[in-house]
């Protein structure tokens, strides 16, 4: 009787160590925000439901910045800003955790996956920035 109880027991802690580090959530959030985190001036949470508070800056690449932000009614968003252009930027959301990609009028297009994207390479004329983000020129 004793040794089914042991291993119940066994099994129930391991079940939850492992629900504890597959949690939502990929990292992209973690620590406090930092200055360079902050969005820029010109993209404005109003009227899109991002939560200023959550934009971690995940990339610099050729000029641009890649930011992810959450949203409460979107999900995991990706926001593609130029500093060039700093009128122009664009944003694809995810509510599922999935994948999204951006382009159109920033000039580079995106893969973005919060949880990470496979570990294969990234495809021929794509640079991988960071575990959740590839770009390619548009």
């Amino acid at each position: 009787m004793r040794r089914p109880l042991v291993t119940m027991l066994l099994t129930t802690t391991a079940a939850l160590a492992l629900v504890g580090c597959a949690g939502p959530g990929s990292g992209v959030y973690d620590g406090e925000q930092s200055a360079s985190d902050v969005l820029p001036a010109q993209v404005t949470a109003e009227g899109h439901d991002y939560d200023p508070d959550s934009s971690r800056l995940l990339a610099t690449h050729h000029g641009y910045q890649f930011f992810a932000v959450s949203s409460p009614r979107m999900g995991d968003c990706l926001l593609s800003f130029a500093p060039d252009a700093p009128e122009t930027w664009v944003a694809g959301c995810t509510a599922s955790g999935g994948r999204v990609g951006t382009s159109g009028q920033v000039g580079v297009k995106t893969d973005y996956a919060p949880d990470g994207l496979p570990e294969e390479e990234a495809p021929e004329g794509w640079t991988r920035l960071t575990p959740q983000l590839q770009v390619t020129e548009d």
